[in-house]
């Protein structure tokens, strides 16, 4: 079971849209401004949470090559869905 069981990473975003890997991230790096970090998402880097990220690629919840994750919060992920959808 996974340790944030209620956010969406943008690797799950990239699948579910049914899109190229990055196109979360993009849509995510055009919506930043209206996001608030510790509400709508965290960022999980390699220097403070190995671990959890990890679990996550272990999860398969996050690509392989990631060293940053950001986990976003049910609200933000439609957002960012619907961001995604309006590029594509």
């Amino acid at each position: 079971m996974s340790d944030y069981p209620a956010t969406t990473t943008l690797a799950e975003l990239d699948r579910i849209g049914g899109l190229a890997k990055g196109s979360a991230f993009r849509a995510f790096k055009r919506l930043e401004a209206e996001l608030l970090e510790g509400k709508d998402f965290t960022l999980l880097t390699a220097a403070s949470d190995a671990a959890g990220i990890k679990k996550l690629k272990a999860e398969g919840r996050v690509y392989a090559s990631s060293i940053i994750v950001v986990l976003l919060a049910p609200d933000a992920a439609q957002k960012i869905l619907a961001a995604m959808g309006e590029s594509g």
